[in-house]
């Protein structure tokens, strides 16, 4: 084979490469159990989310371990609820029902496989969230 040929036969096999689909990036598998802190203005409070993924779907459980209470102002407590929800690239959305808020939504972002940051709320209620793995 002549120089020129190698070079042409060169060209030609990286345009080709160059055509193929890029590799997908494996997608972030969100199951285990995830802490953190959820808040509302200057109110911040514990929380505990552990889930279970099946393809881009996710259940699994919420635990507000300050969830405030109406009635007598300053009244916490933990409140857990089902969670149902779904990834979606880096975005994870999920919702709960909340006894006195009703339904709860959260958008988060996958900043790396172990953290997750983001919004959330119920009716008239916005909050924000910072999780990380710990299982």
């Amino acid at each position: 084979m002549t120089k020129t040929a190698l070079i042409a036969l060169g060209v030609l096999t990286a345009m080709m490469l160059s055509w193929l689909p890029a590799g997908a990036e494996e997608p972030v598998v969100l199951t285990g159990t995830w802490v953190g802190t959820w808040w509302m203005g200057k109110y911040e409070e514990p929380v505990e989310l552990q889930l279970s993924q099946a393809n881009t779907g996710l259940v699994g459980r919420v635990t507000l371990w300050g969830y405030p209470r109406s009635g007598a102002t300053g009244t916490v407590a933990p409140v857990q609820a089902s969670v149902q929800g779904s990834v979606e690239g880096p975005r994870v959305r999920l919702s709960w029902t909340t006894p006195e808020q009703g339904q709860f939504w959260v958008e988060l972002t996958i900043q790396s496989p172990d953290t997750l940051f983001g919004l959330g709320g119920a009716e008239r209620i916005s909050t924000g969230f910072e999780l990380r793995r710990t299982q």
